[in-house]
């Protein structure tokens, strides 16, 4: 058996921050690993129109810089189905990445083999990588295997999109595999780390006895989307070790101690609810990062929502089932008109002054209350109760938030009252209706109170704690974004923004705390 390992960090890893190294730094993760003697090195992907040097994403072949000294290591660049034509790829020269990795869909197979024949015409070994081939029937894999042996890659893969395999998954697959690909074509392994068994799983492989070369993906530390990918470190020590001794790990301890570890200090990967559930499951992870991403349901309740998703392509991931089962469980039409009423009657012709639980409001105390002492404001505090501060109305649509209240730290001052949507069952509150505070599906908790502050007919309010979501601390119950890419949480505060401009045309804005939120934009 002929062993490889090829390494991801610069592709998969890029998830995590964006893809956004730096261009210095991708160099020397290029550098590094050849040094270190990583046979095969990916440097980001392939996309059509891309091009920033900071970025591992690559609009061109030729944008794509290796190493002055490649070694005996090859350097590959992968597209995703659909991200570009074969147009866009100049033939393979000097100088220029030696294979191009296509992951595509079931559906996507015959222009993607098609791809790969143009790909190969122009010089480039192919690596043939299928999304989900665990669900794959016997029959359905061998028609693909075949097509692979007509066209004669460089590799083909197992990819255990969902990180769902145990031994038994990963034998089946290969034997079926082993006794049908043609000897030559290399065959390949990419593992997620959802249920922590990418490395005994990768290890399980290297024991097969074949004559074909193998090929094992893996990532500095494991970087990678949510549960991260097996760890470069651990795969090379273990070959090292048991097979031969041929790799640096020290390098790739460099590695991780100079570029890889301040990266995980803003946006961490490793074990995860979602990524845990989505591997048992058996569904796109997205689905599960949905649902915790609203930090507004228990665990029951979101394995019970899942459960309700059709099966057969639950691995496909479409937003749409999940927003709208989502807002089938949230939704509970009520009757308002008297708790608006009321609350109107209670704020009177003072200014309102909405504070949610940024970390700012801790830092900038003395300005909220020199606010508040000089307008005498009716204060609205959002899911949560402040220390410093006395709030004339407890506004809560988060259920989960809720709940924990319930549990033991929900004590109302006396002279506050207490609001829920009616997502929320609470005796003696104010019920709002849930569904008439959307914003489409979104039920951010900052826009939806504004809303409600808009059904009261107000014209302006005064904003405290709305920061804006970070990769660190950003809310003073700690970070809730610890799965959130760096990429998603710039989309979120990015949606966020606009639907405050929207509410700002008619319920003027005054943030009072600093925020990464643009109303006049």
């Amino acid at each position: 058996m002929k062993i490889s390992i090829l390494d991801c960090t610069l592709r998969d890893g890029g998830y995590v921050n964006d893809f956004h190294f730096g261009s210095n730094h991708k160099q020397i993760v290029k550098e590094k690993l050849r040094a270190a003697n990583v046979e095969i090195i990916e440097c980001g992907f392939l996309q059509s129109g891309k091009h920033d040097p900071e970025y591992s994403l690559y609009g061109a072949v030729d944008q794509i810089l290796l190493p002055r000294e490649r070694g005996g290591s090859m350097f590959v660049a992968m597209i995703a189905f659909g991200e570009m034509s074969i147009d866009e790829i100049a033939p393979r020269q000097p100088g220029y990445i030696d294979a191009i990795r296509l992951t595509f869909h079931d559906d996507e197979w015959e222009p993607t083999k098609k791809l790969a024949i143009g790909l190969m015409e122009k010089g480039y070994q192919v690596f043939i990588q299928p999304v989900g081939c665990l669900y794959y029937s016997d029959e359905h894999l061998l028609n693909l295997i075949r097509d692979v042996n007509d066209i004669n890659p460089f590799a083909f893969y197992i990819v255990d999109t969902l990180g769902s395999m145990y031994k038994k998954d990963l034998l089946r697959l290969y034997h079926l595999i082993e006794h049908n690909l043609a000897p030559y074509i290399c065959l390949g392994f990419h593992s997620h780390n959802n249920m922590q068994l990418s490395f005994s799983n990768c290890i399980e492989l290297l024991e097969q006895h074949t004559q074909r070369h193998i090929i094992l993906d893996a990532s500095v530390y494991g970087m990678g989307r949510g549960a991260g990918n097996l760890n470069t470190e651990l795969i090379t020590h273990y070959i090292n070790q048991n097979i031969e001794n041929r790799y640096n790990t020290i390098l790739l301890l460099e590695l991780i101690d100079d570029i890889i570890l301040p990266i995980y200090k803003h946006s961490v990967w490793g074990f995860s609810e979602p990524y845990y559930l989505s591997a048992i499951m058996e569904l796109h992870p997205n689905y599960a990062a949905f649902l915790i991403d609203k930090q507004s349901i228990g665990m029951t309740r979101i394995a019970g929502m899942l459960n309700k998703l059709p099966r057969g392509n639950r691995h496909l991931y479409r937003k749409s089932d999940i927003e709208a089962l989502y807002h089938a469980e949230m939704s509970n039409n009520v009757e308002d008109n008297e708790a608006v009423k009321k609350i109107t009657s209670g704020i009177g012709d003072r200014q309102v002054l909405v504070i949610a639980p940024g970390t700012s409001i801790r830092n900038y105390r003395d300005e909220i209350s020199k606010f508040i002492q000089e307008k005498t404001p009716y204060i609205i505090s959002l899911n949560f109760i402040p220390d410093d501060f006395e709030p004339d109305l407890i506004f809560i649509s988060n259920r989960k938030r809720f709940e924990q209240f319930k549990n033991g730290s929900l004590n109302c001052p006396a002279n506050s009252s207490l609001a829920v949507t009616s997502n929320i069952s609470a005796n003696g509150a104010y019920v709002i209706d849930y569904d008439s505070l959307l914003s489409g599906y979104s039920d951010f908790s900052g826009a939806m109170i504004l809303k409600f502050l808009i059904r009261l007919g107000l014209t302006s309010a005064s904003l405290a704690g709305y920061d804006g979501f970070s990769a660190g601390e950003s809310h003073i119950y700690g970070n809730f974004d610890r799965y959130r890419s760096q990429e998603s949480i710039h989309t979120l505060n990015r949606s966020i923004s606009d639907q405050l401009a929207d509410i700002n045309k008619v319920l003027n804005l005054t943030f009072i705390t600093p925020t990464m939120y643009e109303v006049n934009h």
